[in-house]
């Protein structure tokens, strides 16, 4: 099955992105979507700025690392087993190699520690140098279609090399996130303790704290469409969300500029997250996930679970990206 759990680019926002306050008069400056904690001054400002690289890295990776070599996996490695002249030949994410490594290098050169990622951040840094020449050197033969002067000797002769070092890569990459995660889940949970009850941005951070909760739960419940403990987990955060979502309505209803105007708050793209993910609740319930694919789905290697975990993932990403700009 597909790997969900790659969604960094849409789930973390990075902490100088200020978001706009509505509904409450005296929240002229709202909070970030993840608030940055202790401690204070230069040393704060190195934190902000290094973690902000980290994010930019996992927020250009469209697709990781790790879907990169299933593909390889699944789409190449067959055919360069084949006795077959090759035809075809596609290496992904070339670009990304050298630059993301640049980034994490120029972020771990920053004093400030974030112990639950640098580790794994240079671990993430030194398996892209590993890869670069083989991705580059591979992906010169591919795009000037080299296969159809050798049919495909050296993809096969570089192919083992090339395999190891993605897997190294895919594996530092999962680490990565994996710190990443956690810092940004520490983040908004703070951001959500401090905000003032019963207020805009109370609610505000209550969307972006539970909806990543309920995308946690998300990836479980993909993974696992029948399971009935996956399926209580993510109902239960979902409504944590929903309830977060009334509240944020309520108060960007409220008249909140001197014409006495008010702010939509992004209900749009919030409605459609929830909506969606009551739909996947229900059809996990009515044996959707169950069934056998037919037809067209079946032809084209679909199933309904993946459908609905892309259009979930679509949906969290519009919800959570609107609190990194104005809304009112």
């Amino acid at each position: 099955m597909k790997n969900y759990q790659t969604l960094l680019g849409a789930t973390l926002v990075a902490v100088s992105a200020l978001v706009a306050g509505c509904g409450d008069k005296a929240d002229k400056t709202a909070p970030p979507a993840s608030a940055e904690a202790k401690p204070a001054g230069n040393d704060q400002q190195q934190l902000v700025e290094k973690y902000n690289l980290y994010v930019d890295v996992s927020n250009n990776l469209r697709t990781s690392f790790q879907e990169a070599r299933e593909s390889y996996v699944t789409g190449q490695v067959p055919l360069l087993q084949a006795k077959a002249p090759l035809t075809s030949l596609r290496i992904q994410n070339d670009i990304l190699v050298d630059r993301s490594a640049k980034k994490l290098d120029a972020a771990a050169a920053i004093a400030a520690p974030l112990p639950e990622i640098d580790e794994s951040a240079k671990a993430f840094s030194a398996a892209l140098k590993v890869l670069s020449p083989l991705s580059r050197e591979l992906n010169d033969y591919a795009n000037s279609k080299g296969y159809l002067a050798d049919n495909g000797d050296k993809a096969r002769q570089m192919s083992a090399d090339y395999l190891a070092a993605l897997t190294t890569v895919a594996q530092a990459e999962a680490a990565f996130d994996k710190g990443l995660s956690a810092r940004d889940r520490a983040l908004t949970r703070e951001a959500f303790e401090k905000a003032p009850k019963d207020t805009a941005a109370y609610y505000r951070a209550g969307l972006i704290y539970h909806g990543k909760l309920n995308h946690a739960d998300a990836m479980a419940l993909f993974a696992a469409p029948n399971d009935p403990q996956a399926l209580a987990a993510f109902e239960a955060s979902l409504a944590l969300v929903a309830d977060s979502a009334a509240g944020w309505s309520k108060k960007t209803a409220e008249p909140s500029t001197p014409n006495g105007k008010s702010c939509s708050g992004g209900m749009l793209q919030i409605n459609e997250f929830i909506g969606q993910s009551r739909s996947v609740i229900k059809d996990a319930k009515d044996g959707v996930f169950k069934r056998k694919e037919t037809g067209a789905m079946a032809r084209m290697g679909r199933s309904a679970i993946v459908d609905a975990a892309n259009r979930y993932n679509q949906n969290f990403a519009n919800m959570i990206g609107q609190f990194n700009r104005p809304l009112c």
